[in-house]
């Protein structure tokens, strides 16, 4: 009995932990001003290896399973709603390439801290590793997977001057 509590009561601190963390990282992230996202970042660059984001679906299928993903909009209003995309135009698939981006990092920022579970329990650290990279890792995947075709579209959408509207 005493053991069940302990683990209830782990599982609970661990809960919150990440209720907050992750909510104050999601916060944090929404307030990083977009021309910071504007630049040629590395970790936004699309590698060889990712073939446009083909590699993706050819490897984790995101096409089956990416709409089954929560929208952050849900949790957080600060985070764009790309439901509400309306048009398609220049300035709108830029914005979203931004989100794109801004979403991976704060992802990538978000499994951090299961650095806090290192010198815990080997159970509750895995559990926790765990839960990370579940919570996180998909939806980096899908950013890594749309956005070099929203880049693609940005491109023809340039060729052919639909700038608005």
């Amino acid at each position: 009995m005493k053991t069940m509590k302990k683990y209830i009561k782990t599982a609970f601190f661990c809960s919150m932990y990440w209720l907050i963390v992750q909510l104050n990282i999601a916060n944090l992230g929404t307030r990083i001003p977009d021309k910071y996202f504007r630049q040629k970042h590395i970790i936004f660059k699309s590698f060889n290896f990712e073939k446009h984001g083909k590699f993706w679906n050819k490897w984790f299928y995101v096409r089956k399973w990416k709409h089954k993903i929560l929208d952050g909009h849900q949790l957080n209003q600060n985070i764009y709603d790309q439901r509400h995309l309306m048009t398609i135009n220049t300035d709108e698939i830029e914005k979203m390439i931004i989100e794109t981006k801004r979403a991976e990092l704060i992802h990538w920022i978000s499994i951090l801290p299961v650095i806090i579970f290192n010198k815990g329990p080997r159970l509750v650290k895995y559990i926790n590793i765990f839960y990370a990279m579940i919570t996180n890792v998909p939806i980096i995947i899908v950013q890594r997977y749309n956005r070099p075709r929203l880049t693609q579209l940005l491109r023809i959408l340039k060729r052919r001057g639909e700038r608005h509207d």
